[in-house]
This record gives structure tokens, C-alpha cells and sequence, in this order.
């Protein structure tokens, strides 16, 4: 899907938008044709590429479309080396997860997710560009059970303004840019994800409330959150 000659100009102008368009919304794969395998969301709330990115990294066709990789047994799908270890396992499961996905012969249909009959309207996308996508009337951070200085903290961090070194860095500030947990570079990815004393605390997270570690800020903010909730509602 992109522009093409003889478009009309609100088409044309939307293609110059297209992945912002897109991460508002989900498809419906019904053929497969007009839909990334990787770079698409069709399966659950997040991309493929996003759910298994070190898969994606080696793959050979990014780009390719749900009906192409469909398109033969076993998948249509190479990577430009051998999938072992974990990269094993994640092939495994991606493999499990679409299963169930037959095709048929109707159009895929995009479905806009901002609003609640799923149709695209210009006020919805400026909204959800705006606040980077998230309609503050189902924002999870404010429906969870916890003090207000922490969902405000969380806040912060899903619009990427928490003061790390690097954000401090951005702000003239000369300190070190280290972690002080192991040294590396001090971002909000590192920090909360990457860093060993972070991986420590999201497993025992994972041990004491059997949730999936989230992988990043936006995987919190979508469906991990609504996940917490249902769990600590489940042990009252």
C-alpha cells in the first residue's frame, strides 16, 4: 500500500503519513494481500516485528505480505541464517500463533482503532496524534490501584520524558551518561529493559504475578497493564 500516479490528494497525503495512520488501527486479514506479515498489526495488539524482533532482523523479505508467506508449505519465509537457541523457540511460537489464520477471497479490511465503529475520522486522528495514541477515557494508568505520584511517573515514561541521562543529557546537563547498575549507556530502554538489574526485577515481577515480561514502553502501555489488573483483581 503506497501512493501511486493518479491518487487524489487526500490519498497522496495520507501515504506521506502512513505509518502513523497505521499504528492507530489493526487489519482484518482476509486475503492476505494488502497486508505485511511483519510490519502490519494483524495478530493481537502488536506487530510481529515487534512480538519477535530478533526473527525479524534476520529475515530475508521484510515487506512481505501475509498471502505471500500463506503461499506455500511450509511457510514462505527465509532468514538469512539458522534458526537456533532462541531464535528457535520464537519461530516456534510465532509459528503456534498463527496456526488458526486461514484465508479466504474477501478484501482485508483496516479497522481504525480510535474510535468505536472502527471507521477513520480526521478529529480522531488528530486526537490520537496528539496524544500519542492514547484515548485518555481508557488509558490504563489511571484505572489501576496505585498512587498517584506512580501513575504520574508512569505517565512520564510512556511519553518518553523520564529523566534519564540521556533525556538529562538533552537538557545541557555534562554528567556521566553511565548506568550505574553496569556502565552502558543510561536510555529509557536500557534502564527499564536492557539493564541486568532490570531483567532482575521483571522476572521476579513474572514470578509473583505470572505476567509476560514486556518487552517495551509501548508493550506496557497496551495490553501488559490491562494484564496486571486482571491479575490483581484475581487475587482479592
Amino acid at each position: 500500500m503506497g501512493k501511486k500516479s493518479g491518487d487524489s490528494q487526500f490519498w497522496s497525503g495520507l501515504m506521506k503519513v502512513k505509518d502513523k495512520f497505521l499504528r492507530f488501527g489493526s487489519f482484518k486479514v482476509n486475503t492476505g494481500l494488502n497486508t505485511r506479515f511483519w510490519e502490519d498489526k494483524w495478530l493481537g495488539n502488536f506487530k510481529l516485528q515487534q512480538r519477535f524482533p530478533s526473527l525479524y532482523r534476520i529475515v530475508r523479505r521484510k515487506e512481505v505480505s501475509v498471502a505471500s508467506v500463506f503461499s506455500s508449505i511450509p511457510l514462505n519465509i527465509s532468514f538469512r541464517r539458522g534458526l537456533v537457541g532462541n531464535n528457535l523457540d520464537a519461530w516456534n511460537h510465532l509459528v503456534a500463533s498463527i496456526m488458526h489464520v486461514t484465508l479466504n477471497q474477501q478484501e482485508d479490511v483496516f479497522m481504525w482503532s480510535l474510535h468505536q465503529n472502527k471507521q477513520f475520522s480526521v478529529r480522531s486522528m488528530y486526537d490520537g496524534m496528539i496524544t500519542n495514541g492514547i484515548v485518555r477515557a481508557t488509558n490504563p494508568i489511571w484505572k489501576i490501584k496505585i498512587p498517584l505520584k506512580i501513575k504520574v511517573f508512569l505517565w512520564y515514561l510512556q511519553k518518553g520524558v523520564t529523566l534519564t541521562k540521556d533525556n538529562l543529557a538533552k537538557r545541557r546537563w555534562d554528567g556521566s551518561k553511565r548506568c550505574v547498575f553496569c556502565a552502558q549507556e543510561e536510555t529509557i530502554k536500557h534502564l527499564f529493559f536492557e539493564c541486568h538489574y532490570a531483567h532482575f526485577i521483571w522476572h521476579a515481577v513474572q514470578f509473583t504475578f505470572g505476567l509476560s515480561i514486556p518487552s517495551n514502553v509501548s508493550h506496557i502501555f497496551n495490553d501488559w497493564l490491562d494484564g496486571y489488573s486482571r491479575k490483581t483483581l484475581q487475587r482479592r
